[in-house]
């Protein structure tokens, strides 16, 4: 069995863990956009030219 002051300096630093983890900032990444839905019908009623291709390049 662990000693009584191991089991607290465990605790303490699970507690102090936590409450770091609760300070860091955070994204919130919504789900869904009420144009989404607008958006998406209007890409279904245009049909992609087939004269000419699209390149997008995405340099990081």
């Amino acid at each position: 069995m662990l000693d009584g002051y191991i089991i607290e300096e465990l605790r303490r630093r699970e507690a102090e863990r936590q409450r770091q983890e609760r300070q860091r900032p955070q994204v919130e990444i919504p789900l869904h956009r009420d144009d989404d839905d607008q958006r998406d019908r209007r890409s279904e009623r245009e049909e992609p030219s087939e004269s000419g291709s699209s390149v997008v390049t995405i340099d990081f």
